[in-house]
C-alpha cells in the first residue's frame, strides 16, 4: 500500500512538470495569427488615402453605439476594409471588422459599443476612444486610412 502511494505521488509530480514546462515554453509565445490578424496587410506598405476623405466618429445619442462617417470619398473606390477597435472600462479589447458600401461618396456605419445576439446587448462602458484603420479599394490599387479618435 506505501509503495502504491508514492508510485501516485511520482506521477503526479512528473505530470506538474510537464505541464509547467509547456506553460514556461509558450508563455512569451506571440497570439495565434488567426486572432491577431488585421484588415490592412502588415508587410505591405500603402499610400494614404487622399485629403479629400474626411472621417469622424462620434457617440450616438443613447451612447451605446459609435457613428463612422466619411465622407470625399473619390469615385474610384469601390468598397472600403474596415477595422474598428476599442478598449472597454476595464480594459478589455474590442473591435468590429467589415465592409462598407459607398453610396454618393460617402458611408455612414453605426457600430454598436458591445454585442448583441438575438436582439439581445450587453453594452460596454467607459469606451473614450477608438482606432479606426480603413482599407479603400478600386480596381487599380488601395490606400489606407489609420487613425485613433475620441468619442
Amino acid at each position: 500500500m506505501q509503495n502504491k502511494k508514492w508510485i501516485l505521488i511520482g506521477v503526479g509530480v512528473l505530470v506538474l512538470v510537464v505541464v509547467g514546462f509547456f506553460v514556461l515554453m509558450n508563455r512569451n509565445q506571440p497570439l495565434n495569427e488567426a486572432n491577431s490578424e488585421s484588415v490592412l496587410p502588415q508587410s505591405e506598405k500603402m499610400a494614404a488615402v487622399e485629403a479629400s476623405v474626411k472621417v469622424a466618429v462620434k457617440r450616438s445619442v443613447d451612447g451605446k453605439k459609435a457613428i463612422l462617417t466619411i465622407s470625399g470619398i473619390p469615385a474610384k473606390y469601390e468598397d472600403i476594409d474596415y477595422e474598428f477597435t476599442y478598449n472597454t472600462q476595464g480594459g478589455v479589447p474590442r473591435g468590429v471588422l467589415g465592409v462598407l458600401e459607398i453610396t454618393d461618396g460617402m458611408v455612414e456605419k453605426e457600430i454598436v459599443l458591445g454585442s448583441c445576439s438575438t436582439n439581445i446587448c450587453t453594452y460596454d462602458e467607459g469606451v473614450e476612444k477608438v482606432t479606426v484603420n480603413l482599407k479603400f479599394n478600386s480596381p487599380e490599387e488601395s490606400r489606407i486610412f489609420e487613425k485613433e479618435l475620441a468619442l
